[in-house]
């Protein structure tokens, strides 16, 4: 009888989890399954940044996500998750990895260490610099948007990485995802109000859009970057 208790207990929690999960902004816009999501590495990274930060709602916030940016050469990059509100704008580069990572904020490739094999040796992985991937994504978001809205650029690492030796000039935040909200709600509450709620909303339906792209556009994207970096 215990037994059963404890499987529809599990079962009444996992059905709650999901119901109040198809009530977030997250799922709203992207319409990704509570397993997918779970199981996804990098769409769990975007759900988890955005569950730290979704009390901004309640402050005129409005979130999109996998938004789609066309590119001056016709193609489109990808922003994981862009947070439009009475500041400004928000652009969110999430980054879900393990292990330590070092990098400078110049430097092309920033390095990923951690242990592996039964020696436990360290082996490194190079990934493109996060800071001017995101740059890059406000560049192009700016000529969708124009130059009088403020766009701050926000790096997201998982909390299963430590971050080490990180030299990171002034304008961008690169933290943690359990440092995240702190860092947003400093600059929300040293920023002035640029958009009143009605043009909060106009912004978001004009972006909206960039969201929905087929599948092909999605698979295209990806195979751009993977023959980028490969």
């Amino acid at each position: 009888i215990v037994l059963i208790l404890m499987v529809i207990t599990f079962i009444a929690c996992i059905g709650f989890a999901h119901e109040q999960y198809k009530k977030t902004a997250y799922y709203q816009v992207t319409r990704n399954s509570y397993s997918r999501v779970k199981y996804d590495k990098g769409k769990h990274g975007e759900y988890q940044a955005y569950k730290r930060l979704r009390h901004l709602e309640n402050q005129g916030g409005r979130f999109l996500f996998n938004t789609y940016i066309p590119k001056w050469d016709g193609g489109m990059t990808e922003i994981d998750m862009l947070l439009i509100c009475p500041k400004g704008l928000f652009v969110f580069e999430s980054k879900n990895y393990s292990g330590r990572i070092f990098g400078h904020e110049k430097q092309t490739y920033w390095t990923q260490t951690f242990r592996s094999g039964k020696r436990r040796k360290s082996h490194k992985q190079p990934f493109y610099n996060p800071i001017m991937q995101n740059a890059f994504h406000i560049k192009c978001l700016r000529r969708v948007v124009g130059n009088r809205v403020p766009i701050w650029s926000c790096i997201v690492f998982s909390d299963k990485c430590t971050l080490k030796k990180l030299n990171i000039g002034n304008g961008v935040t690169v933290v943690r995802s359990r440092h995240l909200a702190n860092a947003v709600n400093r600059i929300y509450s040293e920023a002035n109000d640029i958009l009143s709620k009605a043009e909060v909303d106009e912004m978001f339906k004009y972006l909206y859009p960039f969201t929905q792209y087929g599948a092909d556009i999605k698979e295209q994207h990806i195979k751009n970057i993977q023959r980028r970096y490969k």
